[in-house]
């Protein structure tokens, strides 16, 4: 079988974007990329477009132009020029992933491609069915295809409050000629799709995404601190900071609030991935370690070194660093109204407070680490979430189904036809 995956990057995203699905595979599949971004020198990963210094510009150009209209990459002419290569001529099936930043993939190109190879994509956010809008917080006009002015656009361009009402209906359009099969990671994608009039007609698949069970399972708990520079007898809260102060969607401003609220009985430190500058105001009350952006390895080592995982997203179609948590054994603290309750199948995986509830969110914060044995109950059951939910090897073999599926019934089609 030859798999071709588009998206905008390689290895960033790997684990979501067919990357590491690449890797796993035996030599009865062929596994390819066409990105925006290539970051390896993997001969099966390709340049979308092709490498030619001036065409590359030429993009990089047009790129901004389009984000300067507020254009969604309605511009962009990678998928165009798809069919001239062959590694999409010998593609058995097409899945597309992050279209709507840096491929270059304009969904007027969908119809034609899908035309020509069965197409899957993942939708990984909203924006398949919405104006524009990553996220949508509490609008519901996607519902009711954008009012002519948008009154709280999500982007900023010279067209901002009028450009989604026109996206809308440009992607209705697109998809009612488009023959795609939809994959969502979350149920709470798939409420989505199934209430979209955009996506409501095309089949969906609920696929959650996968982890590596051998890199991400629980470990020593003192000898990781003792790596992470972490006295063995302090409380450990762990979340991953996006920015404090450029943060739309992941809540850190109700966690700042509930860090402010909760009172440690015992020294804590707060183990922050990514930024974590921020926090830093909060030095006189907790051990604030920022160990910057990690991953694999040494993120299941910070994992399993942490008594509680916060994940306070405001809007989260999935949650991946929440399941690598759980793959670790340690329990996890998310709001309501997202994808994440039910991925970490609270309250079993963790708990699950309302939305934007800071009091609340210390009160969780506080029932876990004062109680060991809860946690250490929902500890196990995460671990046992993870293992029999989100293995990589079966997020693999879910996929190879469907595209089974969906390169028999194009067969079937084809058949029928001649």
């Amino acid at each position: 079988m030859n798999i071709l995956h588009i998206s905008n990057n390689d290895i960033v995203g790997g684990r979501f974007n067919g990357y590491y699905m690449q890797q796993s595979l035996d030599e009865s599949f062929n596994v390819g990329m066409a990105v925006w971004n290539k970051t390896t020198q993997n001969p099966h990963i390709h340049l979308l477009p092709p490498g030619n210094p001036l065409l590359r510009l030429f993009t990089a150009t047009m790129m901004k132009f389009d984000n300067r209209l507020g254009l969604e990459r309605l511009t962009g002419f990678s998928g165009w020029l798809l069919p001239r290569y062959d590694y999409f001529k010998r593609a058995d099936v097409i899945h597309l992933h992050m279209i709507q930043n840096n491929a270059n993939i304009s969904v007027l190109s969908l119809p034609m491609i899908s035309r020509l190879k069965p197409l899957v994509w993942t939708i990984h956010d909203p924006w398949a069915m919405t104006g524009g809008c990553i996220h949508s917080f509490e609008c519901e006009r996607w519902l009711t295809g954008c009012t002519p002015r948008c009154p709280h656009p999500r982007c900023r361009s010279l067209f901002q409050h009028y450009m989604p009402f026109l996206h809308w209906r440009i992607k209705k359009q697109v998809y009612q000629r488009a023959d795609m099969t939809l994959i969502v990671a979350s149920q709470w994608m798939q409420d989505r799709v199934e209430r979209s009039p955009l996506l409501r007609h095309l089949p969906c698949h609920q696929i959650p995404f996968g982890i590596d069970l051998e890199v991400f399972k629980p470990k020593n708990k003192l000898e990781c601190r003792k790596k992470m520079g972490i006295a063995p007898d302090q409380k450990v809260i762990a979340f991953r900071d996006v920015g404090l102060g450029s943060d739309r969607f992941k809540g850190m401003s109700w966690l700042m609030a509930a860090l402010k609220i909760y009172e440690p009985q015992k020294p804590t430190s707060l183990l922050i991935f990514e930024d974590g500058k921020g926090f830093k105001i909060l030095s006189t009350k907790y051990r604030v370690i920022t160990p910057g952006w990690i991953d694999g390895e040494d993120l299941a080592v910070a994992l399993s070194a942490a008594d509680v995982f916060v994940m306070p997203s405001i809007q989260e179609a999935f949650g991946l660093m929440a399941v690598e948590a759980m793959a670790c054994g340690t329990p996890v603290i998310v709001f309501e109204g997202t994808s994440l309750p039910n991925v970490i199948r609270a309250p079993r995986g963790g708990l699950a407070v309302p939305a934007m509830d800071s009091v609340a969110l210390a009160g969780a914060i506080k029932r876990l680490l004062d109680n060991n044995d809860l946690r250490n109950k929902l500890g196990g059951q995460a671990r046992q979430i993870a293992e029999s939910e989100y293995a990589f090897s079966l997020y693999v073999q879910r996929h190879i189904g469907l595209y089974e599926e969906v390169i028999t019934r194009q067969k079937n089609i084809d058949r029928r036809l001649r």
